[in-house]
């Protein structure tokens, strides 16, 4: 009688470690799968990558807008802006519809209101400029328009901002 205890003791001792080996296999590959599922980048980091691309006098993009969580940086070409609280020269364009320039010692910094393909709008889009001879606070802000205006058709609406892909 004691051996048949031993043995249904053993068995679910061994059938246990088994259990919690398969546990801590597993649990490695649904972690990666599950961070794959989230890799892809969002649309609005592809447009400002894409902006940055085509644009050489341009050395940095970003899109801010209003979530549920408040007013935050959604795509940048500086990846430490991505998440960051926004700032007054991000919020004045959505409030106002206007533009807003700032002269840096780098160039200068643009800010002008994002709209989606309807009119509407729906954010800010942050441009950097190189500095350049010539350049004036009037003629960058008309380059960041002409960039704005390669991008909004592209933008069906704020959730498509938000849509991943590889």
């Amino acid at each position: 009688m004691k051996t048949v205890r031993a043995v249904r003791l053993l068995i679910t001792l061994v059938g246990t470690v088994l259990m919690v080996a398969m546990f801590v296999c597993i649990m490695p590959a649904l972690a990666s799968a599950q961070k794959a599922a989230s890799i892809g980048k969002s649309f609005a980091q592809k447009l400002v990558e894409a902006a940055q691309a085509n644009h050489p006098e341009v050395d940095e993009v970003g899109i801010s807008m209003y979530t549920r969580r408040g007013c935050y940086g959604i795509a940048s070409t500086d990846k430490s802006d991505i998440g960051e609280k926004c700032e007054r020269d991000d919020i004045t364009p959505m409030q106002t519809g206007k533009s807003h320039v700032e002269k840096e010692k780098d160039g200068f910094d643009v800010s002008i209101p994002l709209h989606d393909s309807a009119g509407k709008i729906i954010g800010t889009l942050g441009i950097g400029f190189k500095t350049a001879a010539g350049q004036t606070a009037a003629s960058v802000t008309e380059a960041a328009q002409k960039i704005a205006a390669e991008l909004e058709p592209q933008i069906s609406s704020k959730a498509k901002l938000f849509e991943r892909s590889e």
